[in-house]
């Protein structure tokens, strides 16, 4: 893979010591330019030339302000033969005296003028100055250098965990029965170890300690659902990575007819003004924290937020804040629309109920053919906002996607950017049976939670000594802020291209409610 895999630096130097709060550390995949540090002594050599670079920058900065304060003291004083470059003899204090010069005095005659010899003091300086200019950048080089070496473990980290999930398929696909044994003597074994550890029976080690297994062994299950059995099957099966989304199509096409029969296939969207909403957007990690608020402030379920911008450029951009499944029958993000939109078919994808409630929202809010757009959303929001940015190019133009939790890996976003911030060990990112494509435009943040206890990497919000469900809105953000600690070149050109897709000052926060019914408006096509 040339991508990138990083564990924080900062946080991980202090010393180990019990924390009453989950940690989580981060690596990066992706975004371009392969600047990849797995061990934390590495992380902080890169991080400690990096500084002793700025230092001397800022030490080469000096100097030279250093030969302007110097030509200033030399303005000061016009009529001093010394510092016009020419040398004094002891006889020149009798000229400066003859002359009458101020200051002269009795001794002069005595007394010889001495003074820097300025010209020299400043190619001295300026000499040094360069000195530290190239210094610092041979400290920078080296350090992109260590980076660099180290993104190869990266590339192997892939390429194993790509083995590791195809050999997991074959297995599950060959002997599903001893697969089905194997997983749940690991859970069980989790489960046990974990509650011993924490003094008390937690389940959450079932999911969190299966963790590496999940991708491949749901893949095998998509495979032999979509008949790749047998050597011809299992070949293609280990070509391609769609397994999952094969297989959702397939259940889509008996789910959904039901689904619509049980709660109906109208679909009502209407704007709503709650008592508080979401604050602007700048950066990605105001909209990991946007589409957490849109739960924490209560926004009614089934709504997702739209804002306007005025761009610099004069452009109109928009950003879409989609929260993830609520449960509700009644609402577009209810838990067996999810189906849908991992179907590989984009016609059952766009027909899933939340995907039409975010179309038609934007279609009210006046998002037109050339607008940019970004759109971020949690755990289904996120499988929304590749589905739109897969399926509905001619209508909109999605320029950067953020997906929290989501499993998109088989969605074809095209030439959309995606930022994914996704835990390795819970289930819902592993849903879709292989790791996000690696390209300059796919950046994946992967977090993994730290035994509890541990204080190493950054520390998760409103978490206590118990191991929780790591697919919370809390682990995501303390993912990508643990990534951002790395100082991944990478991770900045997706902050930074973010930022220029809706750079500008904020016109408008909407909010549009979706329901779903049995009567009602059909909303428009």
């Amino acid at each position: 893979m040339s991508g990138q895999t990083m564990s924080a630096s900062g946080s991980a130097q202090a010393p180990a010591q019990a924390s009453a709060q989950a940690h989580v550390q981060s690596r990066i995949y992706g975004g371009g330019t392969p600047t990849t540090v797995d061990l934390d002594r590495f992380s902080a050599a890169a991080s400690t030339l990096n500084g002793a670079a700025t230092a001397l920058s800022r030490l080469s900065a000096e100097w030279r302000a250093t030969t302007i304060r110097l030509q200033q003291l030399k303005t000061r004083a016009p009529f001093c033969p010394r510092l016009g470059g020419t040398p004094l003899s002891p006889t020149a204090g009798v000229g400066l005296a003859s002359a009458g010069l101020a200051g002269a005095g009795p001794f002069a005659a005595t007394v010889v003028h001495v003074s820097l010899d300025y010209p020299r003091v400043s190619a001295q300086i300026i000499a040094r100055a360069d000195e530290a200019d190239r210094l610092a950048e041979r400290l920078t080089s080296l350090a992109d250098r260590i980076i660099r070496a180290y993104s190869l473990y990266s590339q192997a980290e892939h390429a194993a965990a790509r083995i590791l999930g195809e050999t997991l398929q074959t297995v599950a696909v060959a002997k599903p029965e001893w697969a089905a044994a194997g997983l749940a003597l690991l859970a069980s074994g989790s489960v046990v170890a974990g509650s011993a550890k924490e003094g008390r029976f937690n389940p959450i080690y079932a999911i969190t300690g299966t963790w590496w297994a999940q991708e491949g062994l749901l893949a095998g299950l998509g495979a032999r659902m979509t008949g790749k059995t047998g050597r011809a099957g299992i070949l293609r099966g280990v070509l391609a990575t769609d397994e999952v989304n094969d297989a959702a199509g397939r259940i889509s096409g008996v789910s959904a007819p039901a689904n619509n029969l049980l709660f109906g296939d109208r679909l009502e969207v209407r704007e709503i003004h709650p008592a508080k909403g979401i604050g602007g957007t700048a950066t990605i990690a105001d909209t990991l924290t946007n589409v957490h608020d849109m739960r924490l402030n209560k926004v009614d379920y089934g709504s997702i937020a739209i804002q306007q911008y005025r761009r610099e450029d004069g452009k109109t951009a928009w950003m879409v804040t989609v929260p993830g499944t609520d449960g509700h029958l009644d609402s577009p993000f209810s838990w067996q629309t999810n189906v849908e939109l991992m179907s590989s078919d984009a016609r059952q994808r766009m027909a899933a109920d939340s995907a039409r409630m975010v179309d038609e929202a934007m279609r009210q809010a006046g998002i037109r053919p050339n607008d940019p757009v970004a759109i971020v959303g949690h755990s289904q929001g996120g499988i929304v906002a590749a589905v739109i940015a897969s399926d509905r190019k001619q209508r909109y133009n999605v320029q950067h996607i953020v997906t929290a939790g989501s499993p998109v890996a088989n969605h074809p976003v095209g030439g959309t950017w995606v930022t994914s911030v996704e835990m390795n060990d819970e289930l819902v990112s592993n849903l879709d049976g292989s790791r996000n494509p690696v390209s300059p435009g796919w950046l994946t943040v992967r977090g993994t939670s730290q035994p509890m206890g541990s204080a190493a990497g950054t520390a998760v919000e409103n978490t206590d000594g118990r191991k929780f469900i790591t697919h919370d809105m809390n682990y995501m953000k303390a993912a990508w802020k643990d990534a951002q600690s790395l100082g991944s070149p990478a991770l900045k050109s997706h902050e930074e291209h973010f930022g220029r897709t809706i750079n500008g000052t904020l016109v408008s926060t909407r909010y549009y409610h979706g329901r779903i019914s049995r009567t009602g408006p059909d909303s428009p096509p």
